[in-house]
Protein backbone atom coordinates (compact mmCIF):
# COMPACT_ATOMS: atom_id res chain seq x y z
CA UNK A 1 0.00 0.00 0.00
CA UNK A 2 1.70 3.60 -0.95
CA UNK A 3 1.72 6.20 1.08
CA UNK A 4 -1.12 7.53 -1.04
CA UNK A 5 -3.48 4.76 -0.34
CA UNK A 6 -3.14 4.90 3.34
CA UNK A 7 -3.73 8.99 3.14
CA UNK A 8 -7.43 7.97 1.35
CA UNK A 9 -7.82 5.81 3.58
CA UNK A 10 -7.36 8.09 6.78
CA UNK A 11 -9.54 10.79 5.04
CA UNK A 12 -12.20 8.29 4.30
CA UNK A 13 -12.07 7.20 7.97
CA UNK A 14 -11.97 10.69 9.72
CA UNK A 15 -14.90 11.57 7.38
CA UNK A 16 -17.21 8.52 8.54
CA UNK A 17 -16.34 9.52 12.47
CA UNK A 18 -17.52 13.44 11.38
CA UNK A 19 -20.63 11.99 9.98
CA UNK A 20 -21.19 9.43 13.04
CA UNK A 21 -20.46 11.68 15.69
CA UNK A 22 -22.62 14.54 13.97
CA UNK A 23 -25.38 12.25 13.69
CA UNK A 24 -24.72 10.97 17.59
CA UNK A 25 -25.13 14.87 18.53
CA UNK A 26 -28.24 15.36 16.84
CA UNK A 27 -30.16 12.17 18.72
CA UNK A 28 -28.72 13.51 21.83
CA UNK A 29 -30.20 17.16 21.03
CA UNK A 30 -33.60 15.67 19.91
CA UNK A 31 -33.39 13.27 22.89
CA UNK A 32 -33.20 17.06 25.30
CA UNK A 33 -35.91 18.68 23.27
CA UNK A 34 -38.33 15.80 23.34
CA UNK A 35 -37.56 14.98 27.17
CA UNK A 36 -36.49 17.94 28.28
CA UNK A 37 -38.33 20.89 26.48
CA UNK A 38 -40.98 18.96 25.19
CA UNK A 39 -41.72 16.92 28.58
CA UNK A 40 -44.44 18.68 29.91
CA UNK A 41 -46.04 19.13 26.86
CA UNK A 42 -46.20 14.94 26.26
CA UNK A 43 -47.03 14.49 30.03
CA UNK A 44 -49.83 16.51 29.60
CA UNK A 45 -51.35 14.79 26.63
CA UNK A 46 -50.49 11.59 28.00
CA UNK A 47 -52.34 12.16 30.84
CA UNK A 48 -55.60 13.47 28.88
CA UNK A 49 -55.50 10.85 26.23
CA UNK A 50 -55.48 8.19 29.46
CA UNK A 51 -58.53 10.35 31.40
CA UNK A 52 -60.75 10.30 28.52
CA UNK A 53 -60.54 6.53 29.36
CA UNK A 54 -61.80 7.97 32.35
CA UNK A 55 -64.32 10.04 31.96
CA UNK A 56 -67.63 9.72 32.93
CA UNK A 57 -69.56 12.15 29.77
CA UNK A 58 -71.87 14.49 31.10
CA UNK A 59 -75.18 14.94 28.70
CA UNK A 60 -74.63 18.16 26.47
CA UNK A 61 -78.27 20.77 26.87
CA UNK A 62 -81.10 20.09 24.45
CA UNK A 63 -82.01 23.19 22.55
CA UNK A 64 -86.00 23.73 22.08
CA UNK A 65 -87.94 26.19 20.10
CA UNK A 66 -91.58 27.87 20.43
CA UNK A 67 -94.69 26.18 18.73
CA UNK A 68 -96.55 29.78 19.18
CA UNK A 69 -95.96 29.66 22.97
CA UNK A 70 -95.20 26.02 23.27
CA UNK A 71 -91.50 24.27 23.89
CA UNK A 72 -90.35 21.80 21.84
CA UNK A 73 -87.89 19.94 21.32
CA UNK A 74 -85.31 21.31 18.10
CA UNK A 75 -81.79 19.73 18.63
CA UNK A 76 -81.74 16.36 20.87
CA UNK A 77 -79.32 14.03 21.94
CA UNK A 78 -78.86 10.17 20.38
CA UNK A 79 -77.03 7.50 23.05
CA UNK A 80 -74.32 5.52 20.41
CA UNK A 81 -70.88 4.41 21.54
CA UNK A 82 -67.18 4.74 21.04
CA UNK A 83 -64.99 1.54 20.57
CA UNK A 84 -61.06 2.95 22.70
CA UNK A 85 -57.97 1.26 22.48
CA UNK A 86 -55.32 0.93 25.36
CA UNK A 87 -52.02 -0.15 22.90
CA UNK A 88 -50.39 -0.97 26.29
CA UNK A 89 -53.01 -3.93 27.18
CA UNK A 90 -53.46 -4.97 23.34
CA UNK A 91 -51.89 -8.64 23.36
CA UNK A 92 -52.00 -9.42 20.00
CA UNK A 93 -52.46 -6.08 17.75
CA UNK A 94 -52.76 -7.88 14.79
CA UNK A 95 -55.59 -10.01 15.61
CA UNK A 96 -57.41 -7.38 17.47
CA UNK A 97 -57.44 -4.99 14.66
CA UNK A 98 -58.64 -8.10 12.14
CA UNK A 99 -61.26 -8.86 14.59
CA UNK A 100 -62.60 -5.45 14.68
CA UNK A 101 -62.31 -4.82 11.17
CA UNK A 102 -64.61 -7.84 11.09
CA UNK A 103 -67.65 -6.14 13.83
CA UNK A 104 -67.08 -2.30 12.68
CA UNK A 105 -65.85 -2.73 9.12
CA UNK A 106 -63.12 -0.58 7.24
CA UNK A 107 -59.39 -1.92 7.32
CA UNK A 108 -57.64 -3.69 10.01
CA UNK A 109 -54.48 -1.26 8.78
CA UNK A 110 -56.26 2.03 9.72
CA UNK A 111 -57.25 0.83 13.26
CA UNK A 112 -53.57 -0.68 13.69
CA UNK A 113 -52.45 2.96 12.52
CA UNK A 114 -54.31 4.25 15.39
CA UNK A 115 -53.02 2.13 17.99
CA UNK A 116 -49.33 2.10 16.81
CA UNK A 117 -49.46 6.15 17.40
CA UNK A 118 -51.33 6.27 20.54
CA UNK A 119 -49.28 6.48 23.70
CA UNK A 120 -52.17 5.19 26.40
CA UNK A 121 -55.86 6.15 24.59
CA UNK A 122 -57.37 6.07 21.28
CA UNK A 123 -60.47 6.14 19.81
CA UNK A 124 -61.05 3.69 17.24
CA UNK A 125 -64.78 4.36 15.78
CA UNK A 126 -67.15 7.26 17.34
CA UNK A 127 -71.22 6.76 16.36
CA UNK A 128 -71.29 2.96 16.99
CA UNK A 129 -74.77 1.55 17.23
CA UNK A 130 -75.47 -0.26 20.92
CA UNK A 131 -76.07 -3.36 18.63
CA UNK A 132 -72.56 -3.55 17.15
CA UNK A 133 -70.61 -2.36 20.26
CA UNK A 134 -72.35 -5.38 22.10
CA UNK A 135 -70.38 -7.54 19.12
CA UNK A 136 -66.81 -5.75 20.19
CA UNK A 137 -67.70 -6.66 23.56
CA UNK A 138 -68.17 -10.01 23.13
CA UNK A 139 -65.06 -10.53 21.26
CA UNK A 140 -63.72 -10.32 24.81
CA UNK A 141 -60.54 -8.08 23.10
CA UNK A 142 -57.91 -6.98 25.59
CA UNK A 143 -57.15 -3.29 25.32
CA UNK A 144 -60.44 -2.83 23.52
CA UNK A 145 -63.33 -1.61 25.36
CA UNK A 146 -66.54 0.92 24.71
CA UNK A 147 -68.25 4.09 26.08
CA UNK A 148 -71.84 5.60 25.59
CA UNK A 149 -71.26 9.24 24.32
CA UNK A 150 -74.44 11.65 23.50
CA UNK A 151 -74.59 12.45 20.06
CA UNK A 152 -76.08 15.44 18.34
CA UNK A 153 -79.39 15.11 16.30
CA UNK A 154 -81.27 17.81 14.36
CA UNK A 155 -85.09 15.85 13.68
CA UNK A 156 -86.08 19.50 11.61
CA UNK A 157 -83.24 19.19 9.05
CA UNK A 158 -81.98 22.24 7.63
CA UNK A 159 -84.43 24.56 9.77
CA UNK A 160 -82.69 27.25 11.43
CA UNK A 161 -79.29 25.48 10.75
CA UNK A 162 -77.64 28.38 10.51
CA UNK A 163 -78.70 29.75 14.06
CA UNK A 164 -77.84 26.20 16.06
CA UNK A 165 -74.59 25.50 14.70
CA UNK A 166 -73.66 21.82 14.98
CA UNK A 167 -70.98 19.79 17.28
CA UNK A 168 -67.78 18.16 16.11
CA UNK A 169 -66.34 15.08 16.18
CA UNK A 170 -64.91 15.80 19.42
CA UNK A 171 -67.76 16.93 20.86
CA UNK A 172 -67.46 20.87 20.75
CA UNK A 173 -69.99 23.63 19.54
CA UNK A 174 -69.13 25.04 16.36
CA UNK A 175 -71.16 28.46 14.76
CA UNK A 176 -74.24 29.73 15.68
CA UNK A 177 -76.01 29.04 19.25
CA UNK A 178 -74.05 26.06 19.79
CA UNK A 179 -70.79 27.32 19.60
CA UNK A 180 -72.11 30.74 21.15
CA UNK A 181 -73.24 28.56 24.40
CA UNK A 182 -71.00 25.60 24.16
CA UNK A 183 -69.54 26.06 27.91
CA UNK A 184 -73.09 25.93 29.11
CA UNK A 185 -74.18 23.32 27.00
CA UNK A 186 -71.35 20.87 27.50
CA UNK A 187 -71.71 20.68 30.94
CA UNK A 188 -68.95 19.11 32.92
CA UNK A 189 -68.01 15.24 32.77
CA UNK A 190 -67.48 13.35 35.64
CA UNK A 191 -64.66 10.57 36.22
CA UNK A 192 -64.28 7.15 36.75
CA UNK A 193 -61.76 6.13 39.42
CA UNK A 194 -58.89 3.92 38.60
CA UNK A 195 -60.75 0.84 39.07
CA UNK A 196 -60.67 -1.81 36.13
CA UNK A 197 -62.16 -5.08 34.86
CA UNK A 198 -59.21 -7.96 33.67
CA UNK A 199 -59.35 -6.00 30.68
CA UNK A 200 -58.67 -2.58 32.05
CA UNK A 201 -61.97 -1.31 31.12
CA UNK A 202 -63.49 1.15 34.22
CA UNK A 203 -66.02 -0.68 36.66
CA UNK A 204 -68.96 1.29 36.38
CA UNK A 205 -69.83 1.32 40.13
CA UNK A 206 -71.17 3.91 42.14
CA UNK A 207 -68.01 3.59 44.58
CA UNK A 208 -65.89 3.77 41.53
CA UNK A 209 -67.60 7.38 40.97
CA UNK A 210 -64.31 10.20 41.73
CA UNK A 211 -66.77 13.22 40.65
CA UNK A 212 -70.43 13.21 39.30
CA UNK A 213 -70.95 14.48 35.81
CA UNK A 214 -72.71 17.97 35.62
CA UNK A 215 -74.88 17.51 32.56
CA UNK A 216 -74.93 20.94 30.78
CA UNK A 217 -78.16 23.44 30.30
CA UNK A 218 -81.33 23.18 28.08
CA UNK A 219 -82.16 26.07 26.48
CA UNK A 220 -85.71 27.12 25.03
CA UNK A 221 -85.54 29.90 21.59
CA UNK A 222 -87.21 32.71 20.79
CA UNK A 223 -87.61 30.76 17.61
CA UNK A 224 -91.00 30.25 16.55
CA UNK A 225 -90.67 27.11 14.38
CA UNK A 226 -93.50 28.00 12.29
CA UNK A 227 -92.64 31.77 11.60
CA UNK A 228 -89.03 30.26 10.74
CA UNK A 229 -90.19 28.02 8.30
CA UNK A 230 -92.30 30.14 6.17
CA UNK A 231 -89.59 32.73 6.32
CA UNK A 232 -87.07 29.98 5.47
CA UNK A 233 -89.73 29.13 2.15
CA UNK A 234 -90.85 32.07 1.33
CA UNK A 235 -86.69 33.66 1.25
CA UNK A 236 -85.47 30.35 -0.99
CA UNK A 237 -88.16 31.19 -3.28
CA UNK A 238 -87.45 34.57 -3.52
CA UNK A 239 -83.62 33.91 -3.98
CA UNK A 240 -84.39 31.12 -6.89
CA UNK A 241 -86.57 33.95 -8.76
CA UNK A 242 -84.17 36.43 -8.50
CA UNK A 243 -81.36 34.09 -9.35
CA UNK A 244 -79.33 35.66 -6.39
CA UNK A 245 -76.21 35.02 -4.84
CA UNK A 246 -77.81 34.45 -1.20
CA UNK A 247 -80.48 36.19 0.84
CA UNK A 248 -81.34 36.56 4.70
CA UNK A 249 -84.02 37.28 6.94
CA UNK A 250 -85.09 38.55 10.44
CA UNK A 251 -88.08 38.85 12.50
CA UNK A 252 -87.99 40.51 15.55
CA UNK A 253 -90.67 41.54 18.39
CA UNK A 254 -89.86 45.11 18.79
CA UNK A 255 -91.64 45.16 22.56
CA UNK A 256 -88.59 42.46 24.10
CA UNK A 257 -85.67 42.17 21.55
CA UNK A 258 -86.78 38.72 20.81
CA UNK A 259 -86.00 37.47 17.32
CA UNK A 260 -88.81 35.07 15.73
CA UNK A 261 -86.62 33.99 12.97
CA UNK A 262 -82.88 34.06 10.95
CA UNK A 263 -83.10 32.34 8.16
CA UNK A 264 -80.77 32.03 5.53
CA UNK A 265 -80.45 30.44 1.83
CA UNK A 266 -78.73 28.49 0.70
CA UNK A 267 -78.70 26.71 3.99
CA UNK A 268 -77.63 23.29 4.90
CA UNK A 269 -78.45 19.94 7.32
CA UNK A 270 -75.85 20.27 10.84
CA UNK A 271 -76.85 16.46 10.37
CA UNK A 272 -74.18 16.22 7.93
CA UNK A 273 -71.96 19.13 8.52
CA UNK A 274 -69.27 16.66 7.17
CA UNK A 275 -70.40 17.07 3.62
CA UNK A 276 -70.30 21.21 3.30
CA UNK A 277 -67.35 21.88 0.88
CA UNK A 278 -68.79 25.75 0.92
CA UNK A 279 -68.40 27.17 4.58
CA UNK A 280 -69.51 29.85 4.28
CA UNK A 281 -72.70 28.30 4.47
CA UNK A 282 -72.22 27.79 8.35
CA UNK A 283 -72.08 31.70 8.37
CA UNK A 284 -75.50 33.24 10.14
CA UNK A 285 -75.58 36.44 7.64
CA UNK A 286 -77.95 38.09 9.62
CA UNK A 287 -75.54 38.61 12.48
CA UNK A 288 -71.63 37.57 10.62
CA UNK A 289 -71.72 39.31 7.82
CA UNK A 290 -71.46 43.41 7.70
CA UNK A 291 -71.96 44.86 4.90
CA UNK A 292 -73.05 48.50 3.45
CA UNK A 293 -76.83 48.86 4.16
CA UNK A 294 -77.96 52.02 1.76
CA UNK A 295 -81.13 53.41 1.81
CA UNK A 296 -82.34 52.26 4.61
CA UNK A 297 -79.82 53.79 6.31
CA UNK A 298 -81.57 57.17 5.70
CA UNK A 299 -84.46 55.88 7.96
CA UNK A 300 -81.62 56.43 10.80
CA UNK A 301 -80.34 59.80 9.45
CA UNK A 302 -84.14 61.05 9.60
CA UNK A 303 -84.61 60.04 12.98
CA UNK A 304 -81.07 62.15 14.11
CA UNK A 305 -82.60 65.35 12.20
CA UNK A 306 -86.31 64.99 13.79
CA UNK A 307 -85.44 64.35 17.43
CA UNK A 308 -82.78 67.04 17.13
CA UNK A 309 -85.07 69.47 15.75
CA UNK A 310 -83.08 69.87 12.86
CA UNK A 311 -86.04 69.52 10.56
CA UNK A 312 -89.52 68.56 10.63
CA UNK A 313 -90.97 65.95 7.47
CA UNK A 314 -92.95 69.28 6.05
CA UNK A 315 -88.92 70.96 6.19
CA UNK A 316 -88.05 71.55 2.36
CA UNK A 317 -85.02 71.89 0.14
CA UNK A 318 -84.17 72.56 -3.58
CA UNK A 319 -83.13 69.26 -4.83
CA UNK A 320 -80.24 70.04 -7.03
CA UNK A 321 -79.79 66.28 -8.37
CA UNK A 322 -76.49 65.94 -6.78
CA UNK A 323 -73.97 67.64 -4.34
CA UNK A 324 -70.48 68.12 -5.45
CA UNK A 325 -68.21 67.71 -1.85
CA UNK A 326 -64.85 68.08 -1.89
CA UNK A 327 -64.39 67.77 -6.07
CA UNK A 328 -66.77 64.47 -5.67
CA UNK A 329 -69.85 64.21 -7.36
CA UNK A 330 -72.40 62.81 -5.12
CA UNK A 331 -75.85 62.35 -6.75
CA UNK A 332 -79.29 60.73 -6.61
CA UNK A 333 -80.25 57.40 -7.92
CA UNK A 334 -80.51 56.62 -11.54
CA UNK A 335 -83.76 58.47 -12.59
CA UNK A 336 -84.67 60.52 -9.93
CA UNK A 337 -84.02 64.04 -11.13
CA UNK A 338 -84.02 67.31 -8.84
CA UNK A 339 -86.79 69.44 -8.15
CA UNK A 340 -87.74 73.11 -5.79
CA UNK A 341 -89.48 72.58 -2.27
CA UNK A 342 -89.08 68.74 -1.91
CA UNK A 343 -90.36 67.95 1.41
CA UNK A 344 -88.23 65.11 4.20
CA UNK A 345 -90.93 62.72 4.15
CA UNK A 346 -90.65 63.40 -0.19
CA UNK A 347 -87.26 62.03 0.68
CA UNK A 348 -88.18 59.01 2.55
CA UNK A 349 -90.72 58.00 -0.09
CA UNK A 350 -88.70 58.57 -3.04
CA UNK A 351 -85.46 57.96 -1.00
CA UNK A 352 -83.37 60.85 -2.59
CA UNK A 353 -79.52 60.68 -1.54
CA UNK A 354 -79.82 64.41 -1.89
CA UNK A 355 -82.35 64.52 0.58
CA UNK A 356 -80.36 62.32 2.91
CA UNK A 357 -77.01 65.10 2.98
CA UNK A 358 -79.68 67.63 3.29
CA UNK A 359 -80.43 66.42 6.42
CA UNK A 360 -76.37 66.39 7.73
CA UNK A 361 -76.34 70.15 6.94
CA UNK A 362 -79.02 70.88 8.96
CA UNK A 363 -77.28 69.07 11.87
CA UNK A 364 -74.40 71.15 11.03
CA UNK A 365 -76.39 74.06 11.41
CA UNK A 366 -75.87 75.37 7.80
CA UNK A 367 -77.88 74.35 4.42
CA UNK A 368 -74.86 74.49 2.65
CA UNK A 369 -71.98 72.91 4.32
CA UNK A 370 -71.14 70.16 6.58
CA UNK A 371 -68.97 70.88 9.70
CA UNK A 372 -67.69 68.58 12.32
CA UNK A 373 -70.54 69.10 14.80
CA UNK A 374 -72.52 68.11 12.41
CA UNK A 375 -71.00 65.11 11.76
CA UNK A 376 -70.12 64.63 15.37
CA UNK A 377 -73.96 64.52 15.93
CA UNK A 378 -74.97 61.86 13.15
CA UNK A 379 -72.16 59.68 14.32
CA UNK A 380 -73.44 59.71 18.04
CA UNK A 381 -76.56 58.98 17.07
CA UNK A 382 -75.66 56.40 14.57
CA UNK A 383 -73.12 54.76 17.64
CA UNK A 384 -74.80 55.83 20.69
CA UNK A 385 -78.77 55.88 20.49
CA UNK A 386 -78.92 52.99 17.59
CA UNK A 387 -75.96 50.86 19.04
CA UNK A 388 -74.27 50.59 15.12
CA UNK A 389 -70.57 49.69 14.89
CA UNK A 390 -70.72 47.74 18.69
CA UNK A 391 -71.60 43.89 18.82
CA UNK A 392 -75.26 43.69 19.79
CA UNK A 393 -74.36 40.66 21.97
CA UNK A 394 -77.16 38.63 20.43
CA UNK A 395 -75.98 34.56 21.14
CA UNK A 396 -74.33 33.84 17.86
CA UNK A 397 -70.55 33.05 17.25
CA UNK A 398 -68.60 34.97 15.34
CA UNK A 399 -70.81 37.99 15.45
CA UNK A 400 -69.78 41.38 13.36
CA UNK A 401 -69.59 44.50 14.76
CA UNK A 402 -69.53 46.95 11.40
CA UNK A 403 -67.85 50.02 11.00
CA UNK A 404 -68.97 54.06 11.28
CA UNK A 405 -66.21 56.45 10.10
CA UNK A 406 -65.43 58.83 13.12
CA UNK A 407 -65.48 62.39 12.04
CA UNK A 408 -63.04 64.77 11.02
CA UNK A 409 -61.77 67.78 9.81
CA UNK A 410 -59.08 65.43 7.24
CA UNK A 411 -59.62 65.44 4.03
CA UNK A 412 -62.33 62.98 2.17
CA UNK A 413 -63.91 63.00 5.43
CA UNK A 414 -67.06 65.39 3.98
CA UNK A 415 -67.40 62.99 1.19
CA UNK A 416 -67.30 59.89 3.62
CA UNK A 417 -70.27 61.24 6.01
CA UNK A 418 -72.09 62.41 2.93
CA UNK A 419 -72.38 58.77 1.68
CA UNK A 420 -73.43 57.27 5.29
CA UNK A 421 -76.68 59.54 5.45
CA UNK A 422 -77.37 57.17 2.76
CA UNK A 423 -76.21 54.39 3.71
CA UNK A 424 -72.87 54.17 1.77
CA UNK A 425 -69.51 54.08 3.19
CA UNK A 426 -70.00 52.74 6.80
CA UNK A 427 -71.36 48.57 7.50
CA UNK A 428 -73.91 47.39 9.71
CA UNK A 429 -75.27 44.03 10.14
CA UNK A 430 -78.69 43.21 9.73
CA UNK A 431 -79.22 42.38 13.35
CA UNK A 432 -77.99 45.34 14.05
CA UNK A 433 -80.64 47.29 11.73
CA UNK A 434 -83.58 45.35 12.81
CA UNK A 435 -82.76 46.25 16.42
CA UNK A 436 -82.85 49.78 15.62
CA UNK A 437 -86.09 50.13 13.69
CA UNK A 438 -87.08 48.15 16.87
CA UNK A 439 -86.74 50.95 19.02
CA UNK A 440 -88.64 53.49 16.60
CA UNK A 441 -90.95 51.32 16.13
CA UNK A 442 -91.56 51.12 20.12
CA UNK A 443 -91.38 54.89 20.74
CA UNK A 444 -87.96 55.02 21.55
CA UNK A 445 -86.64 51.36 23.87
CA UNK A 446 -83.09 49.98 22.61
CA UNK A 447 -83.11 46.34 23.36
CA UNK A 448 -80.46 43.48 23.29
CA UNK A 449 -81.72 41.16 20.51
CA UNK A 450 -82.00 37.60 22.11
CA UNK A 451 -82.62 34.06 20.95
CA UNK A 452 -82.83 33.02 24.37
CA UNK A 453 -86.55 32.47 25.17
CA UNK A 454 -85.50 30.76 28.91
CA UNK A 455 -83.97 27.45 30.38
CA UNK A 456 -85.91 24.53 30.49
CA UNK A 457 -85.69 23.16 33.79
CA UNK A 458 -85.20 19.14 34.69
CA UNK A 459 -89.20 18.62 35.22
CA UNK A 460 -89.90 20.33 32.68
CA UNK A 461 -90.75 23.82 33.20
CA UNK A 462 -89.20 26.60 32.00
CA UNK A 463 -87.33 29.62 33.72
CA UNK A 464 -88.05 32.41 31.61
CA UNK A 465 -85.52 35.13 30.85
CA UNK A 466 -86.61 38.91 30.72
CA UNK A 467 -86.25 41.20 28.51
CA UNK A 468 -83.10 43.34 28.94
CA UNK A 469 -82.72 46.85 28.10
CA UNK A 470 -79.64 48.58 26.30
CA UNK A 471 -81.41 52.34 26.30
CA UNK A 472 -84.51 54.29 26.59
CA UNK A 473 -85.73 57.61 25.32
CA UNK A 474 -83.64 57.30 22.51
CA UNK A 475 -86.07 59.16 20.04
CA UNK A 476 -88.87 61.00 21.51
CA UNK A 477 -92.38 60.25 21.47
CA UNK A 478 -93.21 62.95 18.88
CA UNK A 479 -89.83 62.06 16.91
CA UNK A 480 -91.60 58.34 16.84
CA UNK A 481 -94.87 60.40 15.29
CA UNK A 482 -93.33 62.25 12.38
CA UNK A 483 -90.99 59.86 11.11
CA UNK A 484 -94.05 56.71 11.40
CA UNK A 485 -95.80 59.03 9.36
CA UNK A 486 -93.17 59.63 6.90
CA UNK A 487 -92.25 55.70 7.08
CA UNK A 488 -96.25 54.46 6.33
CA UNK A 489 -96.31 57.23 2.97
CA UNK A 490 -93.14 55.43 2.12
CA UNK A 491 -94.96 52.33 2.06
CA UNK A 492 -98.25 53.00 0.45
CA UNK A 493 -96.93 55.86 -2.27
CA UNK A 494 -93.39 55.53 -2.72
CA UNK A 495 -90.46 52.06 -3.27
CA UNK A 496 -92.84 50.05 -0.82
CA UNK A 497 -95.98 49.99 -2.62
CA UNK A 498 -96.50 46.66 -2.70
CA UNK A 499 -96.37 45.69 0.70
CA UNK A 500 -99.13 48.44 0.24
CA UNK A 501 -100.65 46.80 -2.27
CA UNK A 502 -100.41 42.88 -0.99
CA UNK A 503 -102.10 43.99 2.46
CA UNK A 504 -105.23 45.96 1.77
CA UNK A 505 -106.69 47.62 5.16
CA UNK A 506 -103.69 47.54 6.98
CA UNK A 507 -101.04 50.23 8.11
CA UNK A 508 -97.28 49.17 7.71
CA UNK A 509 -94.15 51.29 8.15
CA UNK A 510 -90.91 50.55 5.98
CA UNK A 511 -88.00 51.81 3.96
CA UNK A 512 -86.35 49.72 1.04
CA UNK A 513 -82.53 49.96 0.52
CA UNK A 514 -80.43 49.40 -2.82
CA UNK A 515 -76.07 49.12 -2.37
CA UNK A 516 -73.48 48.96 -4.00
CA UNK A 517 -71.55 45.87 -3.33
CA UNK A 518 -67.88 46.82 -1.71
CA UNK A 519 -64.91 44.31 -3.21
CA UNK A 520 -63.89 42.13 -0.69
CA UNK A 521 -59.96 43.83 -0.87
CA UNK A 522 -61.55 47.08 -0.42
CA UNK A 523 -60.99 48.49 -3.77
CA UNK A 524 -63.95 50.17 -4.81
CA UNK A 525 -67.41 48.45 -5.68
CA UNK A 526 -68.02 44.81 -7.91
CA UNK A 527 -69.38 46.35 -11.25
CA UNK A 528 -72.66 45.80 -11.80
CA UNK A 529 -73.51 43.90 -8.11
CA UNK A 530 -75.89 44.96 -5.85
CA UNK A 531 -77.76 44.60 -2.42
CA UNK A 532 -80.83 44.99 -1.83
CA UNK A 533 -82.98 45.35 1.23
CA UNK A 534 -86.51 46.20 2.72
CA UNK A 535 -86.50 47.17 6.44
CA UNK A 536 -90.29 47.63 8.00
CA UNK A 537 -92.73 46.99 11.25
CA UNK A 538 -96.64 46.71 11.19
CA UNK A 539 -98.98 46.89 12.40
CA UNK A 540 -97.91 50.84 12.66
CA UNK A 541 -99.45 52.26 15.30
CA UNK A 542 -98.73 49.11 17.89
CA UNK A 543 -96.14 46.96 16.10
CA UNK A 544 -96.02 43.33 16.49
CA UNK A 545 -93.07 43.04 14.69
CA UNK A 546 -89.88 44.01 12.51
CA UNK A 547 -89.28 42.52 9.34
CA UNK A 548 -86.13 42.95 7.65
CA UNK A 549 -85.00 41.18 4.26
CA UNK A 550 -82.22 40.93 2.39
CA UNK A 551 -81.30 39.78 -1.33
CA UNK A 552 -77.66 39.76 -2.20
CA UNK A 553 -76.42 40.07 -6.28
CA UNK A 554 -79.84 39.46 -8.00
CA UNK A 555 -79.46 39.37 -11.49
CA UNK A 556 -81.28 41.77 -13.77
CA UNK A 557 -82.87 43.83 -10.96
CA UNK A 558 -81.57 46.59 -10.01
CA UNK A 559 -83.41 48.15 -6.98
CA UNK A 560 -85.15 47.00 -4.03
CA UNK A 561 -88.58 47.54 -4.72
CA UNK A 562 -89.03 45.00 -7.23
CA UNK A 563 -86.79 42.23 -5.07
CA UNK A 564 -87.04 42.41 -1.42
CA UNK A 565 -90.44 44.40 -0.80
CA UNK A 566 -92.46 41.28 -2.65
CA UNK A 567 -90.30 38.97 -0.16
CA UNK A 568 -91.39 41.60 2.85
CA UNK A 569 -95.21 41.72 1.87
CA UNK A 570 -95.77 37.86 1.31
CA UNK A 571 -94.21 37.35 5.21
CA UNK A 572 -95.85 40.16 6.23
CA UNK A 573 -99.38 39.24 4.78
CA UNK A 574 -98.22 35.33 6.02
CA UNK A 575 -97.81 36.82 9.95
CA UNK A 576 -101.26 38.94 10.28
CA UNK A 577 -102.85 35.78 9.55
CA UNK A 578 -100.71 33.67 11.91
CA UNK A 579 -101.01 36.00 14.92
CA UNK A 580 -104.90 37.02 14.10
CA UNK A 581 -103.73 40.47 13.41
CA UNK A 582 -106.71 42.61 12.08
CA UNK A 583 -106.65 45.84 9.55
CA UNK A 584 -106.79 49.13 10.78
CA UNK A 585 -110.23 49.77 12.28
CA UNK A 586 -111.28 46.59 12.71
Amino acid sequence: MTYNDSLVQRRRLTYLIGLLIAFGVILVLKLVYLQLIMHSHYQLQAAQDQTRKYEIPATRGQIYDLVGTTPTPLVLNQTLEVVWADPTEIKDKTTTVNDLAGVLGGKASDYLNKIDHAIKYTELATRVSTSTAAKVRALNLPGIGTVSRDYRTYPEGTLASQELGFVNADGVGQYGIEGFLNKSLAGTPGEFAAKTDTNGDPIATANNIAKQPVDGTSYVLTIDQNIQAEAEKELAAAVKSDQAVNGSVIIMDPKTGQVKAMANYPTYDPNNYQSVTDYSLFENNVVNWAYEPGSTMKVLTMAAGLNTGAITPDTTYNDPDFYTIDGQKISNAVGDKGGANKTMTVVLRDSLNTGAMYVLRMLSGNPNNFTLAGKTTLFNYFTQHFNLGSLTGIQQSGEATGYVPRPSNNSGNDVDYANMTFGQGLTVTMVQMADAMSAIANGGTLYKPTLIDGVMNTDGTETKAKPNIIKTNIISAKTRAMLDGMLQVTVQHGTGYLAADQNPGYQISGKTGSAELARPDGGGYIQGANVGSFLGYAPSSNPRFVIMVRINQPKGAAFAETTTVPLFSSLTQWLFKYDAIPPAGQ
